[in-house]
Protein backbone atom coordinates (compact mmCIF):
# COMPACT_ATOMS: atom_id res chain seq x y z
CA UNK A 1 0.00 0.00 0.00
CA UNK A 2 3.02 2.48 0.52
CA UNK A 3 5.92 2.85 -0.81
CA UNK A 4 9.62 2.82 2.32
CA UNK A 5 8.48 4.16 4.74
CA UNK A 6 10.32 8.06 5.14
CA UNK A 7 14.31 7.74 7.00
CA UNK A 8 13.50 8.69 10.55
CA UNK A 9 16.58 9.22 13.08
CA UNK A 10 15.98 6.90 14.18
CA UNK A 11 4.27 2.80 36.17
CA UNK A 12 6.28 4.59 38.29
CA UNK A 13 6.94 1.57 40.85
CA UNK A 14 6.22 1.72 44.84
CA UNK A 15 9.46 2.47 46.12
CA UNK A 16 11.00 -0.95 47.84
CA UNK A 17 13.14 -0.68 50.52
CA UNK A 18 16.94 0.26 49.94
CA UNK A 19 16.11 0.93 46.25
CA UNK A 20 17.17 4.25 44.63
CA UNK A 21 13.35 5.36 43.52
CA UNK A 22 13.44 7.71 40.79
CA UNK A 23 11.63 10.99 42.22
CA UNK A 24 10.45 13.14 39.17
CA UNK A 25 10.25 16.58 39.20
CA UNK A 26 9.04 19.20 37.14
CA UNK A 27 5.44 19.05 39.36
CA UNK A 28 5.76 16.03 40.19
CA UNK A 29 5.47 14.02 36.80
CA UNK A 30 4.79 17.23 35.24
CA UNK A 31 6.24 17.60 31.72
CA UNK A 32 8.55 21.05 30.71
CA UNK A 33 8.57 23.11 27.14
CA UNK A 34 6.75 21.59 24.18
CA UNK A 35 9.01 18.13 23.56
CA UNK A 36 8.95 17.87 27.48
CA UNK A 37 11.76 17.10 29.99
CA UNK A 38 11.74 14.83 32.49
CA UNK A 39 14.49 15.26 35.23
CA UNK A 40 14.98 12.11 36.84
CA UNK A 41 16.76 12.70 40.49
CA UNK A 42 16.98 10.42 43.15
CA UNK A 43 16.29 9.97 47.20
CA UNK A 44 17.01 6.83 49.42
CA UNK A 45 14.33 5.36 51.52
CA UNK A 46 16.40 5.44 54.62
CA UNK A 47 19.00 7.97 53.73
CA UNK A 48 22.50 7.40 55.39
CA UNK A 49 24.18 10.02 57.52
CA UNK A 50 25.63 12.96 55.27
CA UNK A 51 28.72 12.37 54.33
CA UNK A 52 32.12 14.88 54.87
CA UNK A 53 31.98 17.66 52.96
CA UNK A 54 34.03 16.89 49.37
CA UNK A 55 36.17 18.82 46.48
CA UNK A 56 34.89 16.69 43.76
CA UNK A 57 32.05 18.29 41.74
CA UNK A 58 28.81 16.11 40.79
CA UNK A 59 28.96 15.77 37.35
CA UNK A 60 25.64 17.60 35.30
CA UNK A 61 22.96 14.86 34.56
CA UNK A 62 23.09 14.00 30.42
CA UNK A 63 20.20 15.13 28.30
CA UNK A 64 18.96 12.20 26.98
CA UNK A 65 16.75 12.85 23.91
CA UNK A 66 14.59 9.92 21.99
CA UNK A 67 13.01 11.10 19.31
CA UNK A 68 9.34 9.77 17.96
CA UNK A 69 9.21 5.97 15.96
CA UNK A 70 11.98 4.87 17.92
CA UNK A 71 12.48 0.94 18.49
CA UNK A 72 13.56 -0.46 21.93
CA UNK A 73 16.61 -1.44 19.88
CA UNK A 74 16.98 2.55 18.83
CA UNK A 75 16.64 3.85 22.17
CA UNK A 76 19.16 1.53 23.61
CA UNK A 77 21.86 2.75 20.52
CA UNK A 78 21.41 6.18 22.61
CA UNK A 79 22.33 5.06 25.57
CA UNK A 80 25.34 3.67 24.36
CA UNK A 81 26.26 6.78 22.85
CA UNK A 82 25.19 9.11 25.22
CA UNK A 83 25.65 7.49 29.02
CA UNK A 84 27.44 4.80 31.14
CA UNK A 85 23.76 2.88 31.22
CA UNK A 86 24.02 -0.58 29.67
CA UNK A 87 21.94 -1.12 26.16
CA UNK A 88 21.53 -4.80 27.54
CA UNK A 89 20.07 -4.01 30.80
CA UNK A 90 17.68 -1.76 28.89
CA UNK A 91 16.47 -3.92 26.20
CA UNK A 92 16.07 -6.60 29.27
CA UNK A 93 13.96 -4.22 31.40
CA UNK A 94 11.97 -2.96 28.44
CA UNK A 95 11.63 -6.91 27.15
CA UNK A 96 8.18 -8.98 27.39
CA UNK A 97 7.14 -8.96 30.91
CA UNK A 98 4.14 -8.95 33.22
CA UNK A 99 4.44 -5.39 33.38
CA UNK A 100 4.17 -5.17 29.57
CA UNK A 101 1.25 -7.74 29.50
CA UNK A 102 -0.66 -5.05 32.19
CA UNK A 103 -0.22 -2.57 30.58
CA UNK A 104 -0.85 -3.50 27.52
CA UNK A 105 -4.28 -5.48 28.94
CA UNK A 106 -3.03 -8.44 27.53
CA UNK A 107 -2.14 -12.40 28.78
CA UNK A 108 0.17 -13.11 26.18
CA UNK A 109 4.91 -12.17 26.60
CA UNK A 110 4.39 -8.53 25.68
CA UNK A 111 7.12 -5.78 25.52
CA UNK A 112 7.07 -2.24 26.62
CA UNK A 113 7.50 -1.27 23.30
CA UNK A 114 5.39 1.74 22.83
CA UNK A 115 5.27 2.42 26.50
CA UNK A 116 8.74 3.62 26.37
CA UNK A 117 7.58 8.04 25.71
CA UNK A 118 9.61 9.83 23.42
CA UNK A 119 11.12 12.48 25.03
CA UNK A 120 14.27 14.42 26.26
CA UNK A 121 15.42 13.04 30.06
CA UNK A 122 17.34 14.83 32.37
CA UNK A 123 19.74 11.13 33.50
CA UNK A 124 22.12 11.88 36.44
CA UNK A 125 24.65 10.38 37.95
CA UNK A 126 22.71 7.81 40.31
CA UNK A 127 20.38 7.31 37.39
CA UNK A 128 19.68 3.58 36.86
CA UNK A 129 18.17 2.08 33.74
CA UNK A 130 15.22 1.05 35.70
CA UNK A 131 14.74 4.92 36.95
CA UNK A 132 14.95 5.68 32.87
CA UNK A 133 12.41 3.38 32.20
CA UNK A 134 9.85 3.78 34.83
CA UNK A 135 10.01 7.62 34.18
CA UNK A 136 8.95 6.81 29.93
CA UNK A 137 6.65 5.06 30.94
CA UNK A 138 5.44 7.52 33.31
CA UNK A 139 5.52 10.25 31.04
CA UNK A 140 3.27 7.83 28.65
CA UNK A 141 0.51 7.40 31.05
CA UNK A 142 0.75 11.34 32.05
CA UNK A 143 0.84 12.85 28.10
CA UNK A 144 -2.08 9.94 26.97
CA UNK A 145 -4.12 11.11 30.04
CA UNK A 146 -5.68 13.74 28.28
CA UNK A 147 -6.55 11.09 24.56
CA UNK A 148 -10.09 11.32 23.91
CA UNK A 149 -10.67 7.34 23.20
CA UNK A 150 -14.60 7.20 22.71
CA UNK A 151 -14.32 7.13 18.91
CA UNK A 152 -12.02 4.04 18.38
CA UNK A 153 -13.79 2.63 21.27
CA UNK A 154 -17.07 2.99 19.11
CA UNK A 155 -14.79 0.81 17.07
CA UNK A 156 -14.38 -1.75 19.26
CA UNK A 157 -10.56 -0.77 19.81
CA UNK A 158 -9.27 -0.65 23.19
CA UNK A 159 -6.47 1.19 23.46
CA UNK A 160 -3.18 -1.26 23.05
CA UNK A 161 -4.81 -1.38 19.61
CA UNK A 162 -4.75 2.40 19.28
CA UNK A 163 -1.06 2.65 20.40
CA UNK A 164 -0.36 0.07 17.55
CA UNK A 165 -2.25 2.37 14.81
CA UNK A 166 -0.14 5.42 15.90
CA UNK A 167 2.98 3.57 16.02
CA UNK A 168 2.41 2.89 12.44
CA UNK A 169 1.41 6.47 11.72
CA UNK A 170 4.50 7.69 13.46
CA UNK A 171 6.84 5.57 11.06
CA UNK A 172 4.82 6.33 7.92
CA UNK A 173 3.60 10.25 8.22
CA UNK A 174 6.30 13.24 7.58
CA UNK A 175 3.64 15.72 7.47
CA UNK A 176 1.71 16.52 10.55
CA UNK A 177 -1.43 16.99 8.14
CA UNK A 178 -1.62 13.57 7.25
CA UNK A 179 -1.55 11.69 10.63
CA UNK A 180 -5.17 11.41 10.94
CA UNK A 181 -5.47 11.09 7.09
CA UNK A 182 -3.38 7.61 7.04
CA UNK A 183 -4.86 6.46 10.85
CA UNK A 184 -8.46 6.89 8.80
CA UNK A 185 -6.56 4.52 6.03
CA UNK A 186 -5.72 1.88 8.61
CA UNK A 187 -9.28 2.13 9.81
CA UNK A 188 -11.03 1.85 6.72
CA UNK A 189 -8.55 -1.20 5.93
CA UNK A 190 -9.34 -2.92 9.59
CA UNK A 191 -13.40 -2.22 8.87
CA UNK A 192 -12.83 -4.23 5.40
CA UNK A 193 -10.86 -7.20 7.11
CA UNK A 194 -8.07 -6.35 4.15
CA UNK A 195 -4.46 -6.47 5.12
CA UNK A 196 -2.70 -3.10 5.70
CA UNK A 197 -0.05 -3.96 3.30
CA UNK A 198 2.29 -1.28 5.49
CA UNK A 199 5.91 -1.46 4.66
CA UNK A 200 7.20 0.07 8.24
CA UNK A 201 5.75 -3.07 9.92
CA UNK A 202 7.68 -4.97 7.30
CA UNK A 203 11.02 -2.94 8.11
CA UNK A 204 10.13 -4.03 11.82
CA UNK A 205 10.08 -7.56 11.14
CA UNK A 206 13.37 -7.43 9.79
CA UNK A 207 14.73 -4.73 12.17
CA UNK A 208 16.26 -2.26 9.70
CA UNK A 209 14.47 1.22 9.21
CA UNK A 210 16.68 1.67 6.31
CA UNK A 211 17.80 -1.14 3.90
CA UNK A 212 15.67 -1.57 0.95
CA UNK A 213 12.88 -4.28 1.13
CA UNK A 214 13.25 -7.31 -0.84
CA UNK A 215 10.55 -9.82 -2.16
CA UNK A 216 11.96 -11.98 0.35
CA UNK A 217 11.18 -9.53 3.09
CA UNK A 218 7.71 -9.50 1.93
CA UNK A 219 7.78 -13.10 2.73
CA UNK A 220 8.89 -12.91 5.80
CA UNK A 221 6.66 -14.94 8.29
CA UNK A 222 6.20 -12.56 10.99
CA UNK A 223 2.98 -11.39 12.33
CA UNK A 224 4.53 -8.06 12.05
CA UNK A 225 4.29 -8.78 8.34
CA UNK A 226 1.05 -6.85 7.49
CA UNK A 227 2.06 -7.52 3.44
CA UNK A 228 1.45 -11.34 4.41
CA UNK A 229 -0.75 -11.06 7.29
CA UNK A 230 -4.44 -9.27 7.63
CA UNK A 231 -5.07 -7.75 10.57
CA UNK A 232 -2.93 -5.28 13.56
CA UNK A 233 0.30 -6.72 14.15
CA UNK A 234 0.36 -8.28 17.60
CA UNK A 235 2.44 -5.16 19.02
CA UNK A 236 3.62 -1.09 18.01
CA UNK A 237 6.56 -1.03 15.75
CA UNK A 238 7.48 2.42 17.82
CA UNK A 239 7.28 4.58 20.50
CA UNK A 240 4.95 6.69 19.14
CA UNK A 241 4.60 10.90 19.96
CA UNK A 242 1.23 12.33 21.51
CA UNK A 243 0.00 13.55 18.14
CA UNK A 244 0.40 10.56 16.63
CA UNK A 245 -1.77 8.74 19.50
CA UNK A 246 -4.23 11.48 19.52
CA UNK A 247 -4.73 10.77 15.97
CA UNK A 248 -5.01 7.38 16.10
CA UNK A 249 -7.81 7.64 18.68
CA UNK A 250 -9.86 9.68 16.78
CA UNK A 251 -8.56 9.60 12.87
CA UNK A 252 -9.93 11.65 9.65
CA UNK A 253 -13.03 10.04 8.47
CA UNK A 254 -12.31 9.62 4.56
CA UNK A 255 -13.08 6.80 2.03
CA UNK A 256 -9.22 6.51 1.33
CA UNK A 257 -8.16 3.08 1.30
CA UNK A 258 -4.98 3.46 0.25
CA UNK A 259 -1.42 5.76 0.67
CA UNK A 260 1.29 6.02 -1.58
CA UNK A 261 4.47 8.59 -0.55
CA UNK A 262 4.30 10.65 -3.60
CA UNK A 263 8.38 10.51 -3.90
CA UNK A 264 8.30 14.59 -4.72
CA UNK A 265 10.44 15.72 -1.67
CA UNK A 266 7.79 17.08 0.15
CA UNK A 267 6.88 13.68 2.06
CA UNK A 268 3.72 13.91 1.51
CA UNK A 269 1.50 11.02 0.25
CA UNK A 270 -1.47 10.39 -2.47
CA UNK A 271 -4.45 9.04 -1.45
CA UNK A 272 -6.61 6.45 -3.62
CA UNK A 273 -10.09 5.17 -2.95
CA UNK A 274 -9.98 2.59 -5.90
CA UNK A 275 -7.41 0.81 -7.31
CA UNK A 276 -7.37 2.42 -10.23
CA UNK A 277 -6.34 5.50 -8.71
CA UNK A 278 -4.04 3.64 -6.48
CA UNK A 279 -2.27 2.37 -9.72
CA UNK A 280 -2.26 5.67 -11.22
CA UNK A 281 -1.08 7.59 -8.16
CA UNK A 282 1.80 4.81 -7.96
CA UNK A 283 2.71 5.87 -11.50
CA UNK A 284 2.77 8.98 -10.48
CA UNK A 285 5.46 8.55 -7.82
CA UNK A 286 7.48 7.12 -9.91
CA UNK A 287 7.76 9.09 -12.12
CA UNK A 288 8.16 11.64 -9.59
CA UNK A 289 11.17 9.44 -8.26
CA UNK A 290 12.41 9.56 -11.80
CA UNK A 291 12.39 13.37 -12.06
CA UNK A 292 9.61 13.40 -14.28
Amino acid sequence: MTGDDPERPPRPGRARPGRRRPLLLAALLGLVGAAGIWLINHERSNPAPAAPPTTTAEPPPVSLTFPEGLRREDMASILRERTRLSPDAYLAATGPSPRGERLAGTSRPTSLEGFLFPATYLVGSLTTVDDLVDAQVAAYRSRVAGVDYRYARSRNLPRYDVLIIASMVEREVQVPSERALVAGVIYNRLRRRMRLDIDATVRYAIGSWTAPITQSDLEIDSRYNTRRFSGLPPGPISNPGLASIRAAAHPRITPYIYFVAREDGTGRHYFATTPDQFDRAVARARRNAAGG
